[in-house]
């Protein structure tokens, strides 16, 4: 079979039943977006009370990036703790550090208060390494980490060869405060459990343009205008020029998934047989998996500048080849589904929160970690939109600006994936 096809989309409940759109209405809070990020923030404002939130989305709750992500829920960032710091000064660096170390509590949190049906799994999360040198690289995070109270622990070659089932590694470390969740899911938990707080949530409903009139916001959509007060702009890697220069700020990556048929129950107890997730920290690709409840081992990878057509593209081909040989255990057991997602990648890999404008404020740049980060930044910016000072926010609200096309992580990643389709078509 050729078509794609998302094992979420396959497995996800159904989502809830959504709001009419009553053009000419009014919100106190207009969010654009109903991925994770949007949702989040307007589940958290309508938790609040006081405050009427209306969501705008496009298609339907989870059908972009946040229904199609890898679900691995994760704590920190891609830069390093200490890192951080340097960055934006000791005081911002460690409330951001307090702040994205306990982003997993909150997704789970919520699961647990909404009783939201995604398979949730909180049993740790693996990063791994193939060569000495990056152990070493990994071992200095970990032990920022553990420096700062988290549950983390190295693990040399022969514990991950035991707790991930394949023995390209030449070691890694474990991070207990991680997990996963079936991220379409999830996704449309967060919707229902908006629309039961009191969130009034539109599919099908395109923005096309923001003009402030008279101290408010006109929201111009393809059915109609809607006025409020304040505009979350959650649009992640569908970002387009609704915002100037916001579209510009991220660079649009798209990431391919597979999942194989269950695996027979002898080979599941050979595959991550504790039930944590792992991410391989090499660019190329296999770069996350898992085993889900029914034993499918869902695995992740980097796709192209464009999505691929069908199961049969290239990005597949690497990813399916790459996995048999890191699990020979798998043999020919075939692999049922084939899907990507589009994420949205920053110049320093970080998440940015932006005011373009008064009365705009804006999430995105998850760089692969947005169920996590996306749910925690969604509930900061219901806190802005609650009239919150940026300042007191435990993330920098940073300027805006375009991000050239030449940025240095953008190209080493095209780059490396090129060299891997060179390698994979003389191989």
């Amino acid at each position: 079979m050729n078509s794609l096809c998302s094992l979420w989309s396959e497995t996800a409940p159904i989502g809830p039943e959504l709001h009419p759109f009553e053009p000419g209405s009014s919100a106190d809070v207009i969010v654009v977006g109903g991925g994770i990020t949007g949702l989040s923030a307007a589940l958290h404002i309508a938790e609040q009370g006081g405050q009427s939130v209306s969501v705008l989305e496009a298609e339907t709750p989870g059908w972009g990036t946040s229904g199609q992500a890898g679900g691995q829920v994760i704590a920190g960032l891609h830069a390093a703790p200490d890192d951080l710091s340097a960055t934006f000064g000791d005081e911002m660096g460690e409330r951001m550090l307090s702040f994205v170390g306990k982003a997993p509590d909150l997704v789970f949190q919520l699961i647990e208060r909404y009783r939201i049906d995604c398979n949730p799994v909180r049993k740790g999360w693996i990063q791994t390494n193939r060569s000495v040198r990056g152990v070493r690289a990994l071992q200095r995070d970990a032990l920022m980490w553990a420096k700062r109270g988290a549950p983390v622990e190295m693990l040399d070659r022969a514990q991950i060869a035991r707790l991930v089932g394949t023995q390209v590694y030449a070691g890694g470390w474990l991070d207990r405060r991680n997990g996963t969740v079936q991220p379409l899911a999830y996704t449309r938990g967060l919707a229902k459990a908006a629309i039961e707080a009191g969130a009034k949530i539109h599919g099908n409903v395109r923005v096309q343009k923001l003009t402030r009139e008279g101290g408010r916001w006109r929201v111009t959509t393809n059915a109609g205008h809607l006025m409020g007060s304040v505009v979350l702009i959650a649009t992640n890697a569908f970002t387009d020029g609704l915002v100037s220069r916001l579209r510009r700020s991220v660079l649009r990556v798209h990431g391919v998934q597979i999942a194989t048929a269950p695996l027979p129950d002898r080979v599941r107890a050979t595959i991550l047989p504790q039930g944590q997730s792992c991410a391989d920290n090499h660019i190329l690709s296999v770069r996350y998996f898992r085993v889900e409840p029914d034993n499918r081992l869902v695995i992740g990878g980097p796709g192209w500048l464009t999505p691929p057509r069908n199961a049969r593209a290239l990005s597949f081909q690497i990813l399916e080849r790459s996995t048999r040989r890191m699990f020979p255990q798998i043999a020919n057991i075939p692999f049922d589904y084939h899907w990507y997602g589009r994420g949205a990648m920053t110049a320093d890999l970080l998440p940015h929160l932006h005011e373009p404008q008064p009365g705009i404020v804006a999430a995105l740049g998850y760089n692969g970690r947005g169920i996590a980060a996306g749910t925690a930044l969604g509930a900061l910016l219901a806190r802005r939109a609650l009239g919150e000072p940026a300042r007191d926010l435990p993330f920098p609200v940073t300027a805006l600006s375009a991000l050239p096309f030449n940025t240095a992580p953008a190209a080493r990643y095209y780059l490396s994936i090129a060299a891997d389709r060179l390698r994979h078509l003389f191989d």
